[in-house]
């Protein structure tokens, strides 16, 4: 069972984080739209800003997560009593096991890279609609390591699944599939440091974006436009 323990924590962290940086897209762009962030930047300067919305949000989806969790194995317990043994294991090996601190790591990171990323996003754009063209790419490459699950734990220190790791985009979900497999050392401290590097790189990015493009009217900037944004000066 615990080879296949991951899955369901993947497919948590990827419920969760669609959910969280989704609404947090769709809430800069509202109240960007409404002209409330003006209000708020007269309290509070951008950088407060920004990171009040990713720590809320992201504490708010982590207790999401574990109220979900809860609730699951409350209404297993009560309404079948038949696998009242199987439900003891699952729980003997969930909690047996290095599996939560790796997910709450894991949770914690993909939420952080993927959330500046759109929250970026959403300071550019005045419509849900406008911001659609430039978040489905992120969609899909969330959507590639789900696709490759049951691959992965089949074969999990495989030479393509091993290289995909290093790509700072899925390695939270190909790592946190892969935490079962013990994978080698190498794998996780060197896909560690530079999931965090990349996460400081895209938050800082995200900040001079979010700076510059809340208080844009207009279409969303072109790539020469946006890399005016990202040389601006704070």
């Amino acid at each position: 069972f615990r080879q296949f323990a991951p899955i369901g924590f993947v497919y948590l962290m990827f419920i969760s984080l669609m959910q969280n940086v989704q609404y947090l897209l769709s809430n800069t762009i509202e109240e960007k739209s409404n002209r409330i962030i003006e209000v708020l930047l007269a309290s509070v300067t951008a950088d407060e800003l920004m990171m009040g919305k990713l720590v809320g949000i992201g504490m708010a989806g982590l207790t999401t997560i574990g109220t979900w969790l809860l609730s699951f194995f409350v209404f297993i317990s009560l309404y079948s009593t038949a696998q009242t043994e199987l439900i003891t294991q699952v729980l003997e090996v969930i909690l047996g096991s290095d599996l939560i601190p790796w997910f709450v790591f894991y949770y914690f990171a993909g939420y952080a890279l993927y959330s500046g990323v759109f929250l970026a996003i959403g300071s550019l754009c005045n419509t849900l609609k406008e911001a659609q063209a430039l978040m489905t790419p992120m969609i899909v490459i969330q959507i590639i390591p789900i696709a490759m699950m049951a691959f992965v734990v089949m074969d999990p220190n495989n030479t393509i699944v091993r290289t995909m790791s290093w790509f700072p985009l899925f390695t939270p979900y190909l790592m946190m599939n892969r935490a079962a497999a013990d994978p080698p050392l190498f794998d996780v401290v060197g896909t560690t440091i530079l999931l965090v590097a990349s996460i400081l790189l895209v938050l800082w990015l995200s900040g001079k974006v979010f700076k510059q493009g809340v208080l844009r009217t207009g279409q969303p900037p072109r790539i020469v436009e946006l890399w005016k944004l990202l040389s601006a000066k704070a």
